[in-house]
């Protein structure tokens, strides 16, 4: 009798499915590196949060595509920086011993229990302040190069890329990072027209300057007559004079 209790017991604890933890985690910073693939015009995009948790500081290394939940996560960072890491029963010694530790990025819950579902829009109650990168794309390496000074000396951060796909990834990632855009009429990787298009669906209220060079009257019919209903699309040509006057005006308009 006693051996069959046992061998019901054992079937039990084999049959019975995985269990999960709930790890109490606090945020204390976000990072994001981008390289290029091997043979690929395509990045290799590394988002982690650096985490303070029961198992000790660690490096949570985001995994996963689900590019809305992490937009909506990052505007509840940053409003609660408390957050449940949940980790199946298989990995909790993994997760526990590790200093970095890959996981679903749908795998981290507010610690208030509010779930995300994709027709559920984000709080207007969280409000996320736009970080300090102003992003330049431009083939020209000598005006990029100009514009980038003006951004540096008024103690913005300057990312510049010669290739619109690349950048539109890195937005896409990160949207809330960018302060604002400057983007030259003629690009490479996609037109002009769809790489704002793109960036308008992620976020329509991002000031984009399109450069339009000097005396090109087809390029500002063409672009404004597309953008002129979008209030935070400027056409000009980048004159670096009054850059610095361009974009304070643009960011205060904005923010």
């Amino acid at each position: 009798m006693k051996k069959l209790i046992l061998f019901i017991m054992l079937i039990s604890i084999i049959s019975s499915p995985a269990g999960a933890r709930d790890f109490m985690v606090e945020f204390v910073e976000e990072n994001y590196k981008e390289t290029s693939k091997a043979y690929s015009n395509d990045p290799l995009i590394y988002h982690s949060i650096q985490v303070n948790s029961q198992a000790g500081p660690k490096l949570l290394i985001l995994i996963g595509d689900n590019l809305e939940y992490r937009k909506w996560l990052r505007q509840y960072i940053a409003a609660n920086k408390k957050l449940i890491a949940k980790v199946s029963d298989t990995e909790n010694d993994t997760f526990i011993s590790s200093k970095a530790y890959e996981i679903d990025v749908s795998n981290i819950h507010p610690v208030n229990g509010q779930k995300w579902k994709l027709d559920i829009p984000i709080s207007s109650e969280v409000s996320v302040l736009r970080g300090n990168i102003i992003m330049v794309i431009d083939e020209n390496g000598k005006r990029s190069q100009l514009i980038s000074t003006v951004i540096g000396n008024m103690g913005y951060t300057a990312m510049v890329s010669q290739n619109a796909e690349m950048a539109l990834n890195s937005f896409r990632v990160q949207p809330e990072k960018f302060k604002m855009i400057i983007v030259n009429h003629n690009i490479t990787g996609m037109n002009t027209e769809r790489f704002v298009d793109h960036i308008l669906k992620i976020d329509p209220k991002i000031p984009i300057i399109i450069e339009t060079g000097y005396q090109n009257q087809s390029s500002k019919n063409k672009f404004g007559s597309k953008f002129s209903g979008a209030g935070s699309v400027l056409l000009k040509p980048v004159v670096l004079e009054d850059l610095q006057n361009t974009i304070t005006k643009l960011v205060k308009e904005k923010d």
